[in-house]
């Protein structure tokens, strides 16, 4: 059974964020959730039977979910987005570590946001809450910890953090304009992070995450979920997917709008994925 902490002020009050929702499930393909009015929606590919019902909860109660992590045991975690800036946001996990739990039921209670959360391939976790806030496990990698110490004192915001297969790691900070990695990351991310902090200015966040399968093929998602890069081996059932949502991805040009902008994207230990996207936007400012 899953850890579920989502408070929700809005079902308290009886309150609705959707209607006309429409579901289609398939079973040799991925899970589509999607919906006329709803401010969450996913694709699923091989992520456990679980994960994917709470993706679904979320989406039935209208509900933004803009992170979804996997520990390397077949763990998860699914952060929903706060109404607001000082409410916090909801989560939903299943088989974590106690530790990793009780921190989290910590955050929830001092009233505060939760960034994100990533898992090492060692199963070493790290929480950031309240802009550059953390939690971590024992054994968290101490070059990783130097940074996030650095970027707190600096008092920038910690946006995401992912791990390669290999335990290298990137740090998106300064809501999404500045990344920082590990002796020995990747070249071809980084030499794709830098060509994107070279593109012109736009109203959006250049990175909004990075993601790497358990076979080191890595993702980015940029301008502001509009727009992703990928590695040459990249899975193409993810690129069509995405491009299905996103038809021009990823040479997006400034102030073009589509339908569908990218939030993030997870991979569990047996390659399967989780894409979160929001389906509407100027619908959702309308509600």
């Amino acid at each position: 059974m899953s850890n579920n902490f989502l408070v929700r002020q809005i079902l308290k009050a009886g309150g609705k964020f959707f209607v006309g929702a429409s579901i289609a499930i398939g079973t040799l393909c991925p899970i589509v959730l999607s919906s006329s009015r709803v401010l969450a929606d996913s694709t699923t590919l091989g992520i456990p039977s679980d994960a994917q019902q709470a993706l679904l909860n979320l989406v039935l109660q209208g509900v933004l979910a803009d992170t979804i992590a996997f520990a390397p045991n077949g763990g998860w975690v699914i952060l929903d987005s706060p109404n607001s800036y000082n409410t916090p946001n909801g989560y939903d996990t299943n088989n974590l570590p106690s530790a990793a739990l009780n921190d989290l039921a910590a955050i929830h209670q001092k009233n505060l946001i939760i960034n994100t959360i990533a898992f090492t391939p060692k199963g070493e976790w790290v929480i950031i809450y309240g802009g550059n806030g953390f939690y971590h496990s024992a054994n968290f990698p101490q070059d990783a910890l130097n940074e996030l110490k650095t970027i707190n004192q600096k008092n920038l915001t910690i946006n995401q953090i992912a791990f390669t297969p290999n335990g290298k790691w990137v740090i998106i900070g300064n809501n999404g304009n500045n990344a920082y990695w590990s002796a020995n990351f990747p070249q071809d991310v980084i030499a794709k992070i830098k060509t994107i902090y070279q593109q012109p200015p736009t109203i959006y966040s250049p990175i909004i995450s990075i993601a790497f399968t358990p076979k080191s093929e890595w993702i980015i998602i940029a301008n502001g979920g509009y727009g992703i890069y990928y590695s040459g081996n990249f899975p193409q059932n993810i690129v069509s997917t995405i491009n299905q949502l996103i038809p021009y991805a990823p040479n997006v040009p400034n102030g073009t709008y589509y339908d569908h902008n990218l939030l993030n994207i997870g991979f569990s230990p047996n390659n399967g994925w989780a894409l979160l996207y929001n389906p509407s936007p100027l619908e959702v400012e309308g509600l």
